[in-house]
């Protein structure tokens, strides 16, 4: 059963790194790339830039609980969706309350999220930061 698990883990791992990916580089696609290098790019239009990128970075966050949570779903691991989608939330962010857990069998793929999450979370602070990296607003010297 084990084995089976770490597969169910290891397959939701891959799809999670996936739809970061993808929306990630649809953000550096859409959004960076068409304000990077350009003149009179103002302090409302930078802040704007990173509300939008903010908001598809937690968007993307939230479709990958709802992978996890529709798994957890589907398969029975809990009774209800919203049971799961809120598992799935506390586990992802390494909440943890504590107050729904699945059951014995099943335990290795909370695990098997909340380390994926924390992996998420960290990719998303280093893609925001290179971002701000990028298009740091210009001193008067410049």
């Amino acid at each position: 059963m084990m084995l089976i698990r770490l597969l169910q883990g290891g397959v939701l791992l891959a799809l999670t790194v996936a739809i970061h990916a993808v929306m990630l580089s649809a953000t550096l696609n859409r959004l960076y790339n068409r304000y990077h290098g350009k003149v009179g790019f103002g302090v409302l239009s930078y802040s704007w830039l990173l509300v939008r990128i903010a908001a598809v970075t937690v968007f993307a966050h939230l479709l990958e609980i709802v992978l996890w949570g529709s798994f957890y779903a589907l398969t029975g691991a809990l009774p209800s969706l919203e049971q799961s989608l809120y598992f799935s939330s506390v586990t992802y962010a390494t909440i943890g309350y504590g107050d729904i857990v699945l059951p014995e069998t099943w335990r290795l793929l909370a695990a098997m999220e909340g380390l994926t999450g924390i992996l998420m979370c960290a990719w998303s602070g280093a893609f925001f930061f290179a971002i701000v990296s990028k298009l740091h607003v210009r001193s008067p010297e410049e």
